[in-house]
């Protein structure tokens, strides 16, 4: 059997990543979901790095590439952090196989956070739309839907679903940019929020 892989066209996810970094301070970073650590060791070198994953054997990877990092074998829909004290975090990676805000929002209510911080998402709910079954970000669980129905929030998802979502969810913290690419029924995006 195949194993699937776990990053595709990474360039992609670095390049969007890389663009937004540039506006916000110097702060920790939060990778739930880190797997292996690729991207954390990639991108966020020279920055206090606090990551999850439930996976013991990709932890044991992370910490291997990131010897200097906090990380833990956890489930990332929760804040695997509750009993450390932790820095402000100015980034936050949720480079999640499909479903990424309860992750977010665990974050979003438990961590210490700077007063810029960039926020970067792996969506695949798309897919789940297409076929009739996904949960929203607010974390409802949408099916029974008619093509006709589900063809709008398909083609509309980013702007009519997600921006909306964050925007709202964050406030009174204002969203300075947002940007993101679609690939196939993937949504890859960040944005940069501040207080």
């Amino acid at each position: 059997m195949a194993q699937k892989q776990q990053h595709v066209d990474i360039f992609r996810k670095f390049q969007l990543r890389r663009t937004l970094l540039k506006r916000v301070g110097a702060g920790a970073v939060y990778v739930p979901f880190i797997g292996e650590g690729d991207i954390a060791a990639e991108l966020y070198g020279g920055r206090e790095v606090f990551g999850a994953d439930i996976n013991p054997a990709y932890v044991a990877t992370a910490r291997a590439r990131l010897p200097e990092a906090t990380i833990e074998v956890a489930d990332c829909d929760g804040w695997p952090f509750n009993e450390q004290t932790t820095p402000p975090f100015a980034v936050a990676d949720f480079d999640a196989w499909c479903y990424p805000y309860d992750a977010f929002r665990a974050f979003w209510e438990g961590a210490s956070k700077a007063k810029r911080l960039a926020l970067f998402f792996t969506d695949g709910e798309r897919a789940g739309i297409r076929t009739g079954s996904w949960r929203k970000p607010e974390g409802q669980r949408q099916s029974g839907l008619t093509l006709a129905e589900r063809r709008p929030v398909l083609n509309f998802y980013a702007s009519k679903i997600v921006q909306p979502y964050l925007r709202d969810y964050v406030r009174p913290w204002r969203v300075v940019v947002m940007m993101g690419y679609l690939r196939k029924w993937m949504y890859y995006w960040g944005a940069v929020v501040e207080r």
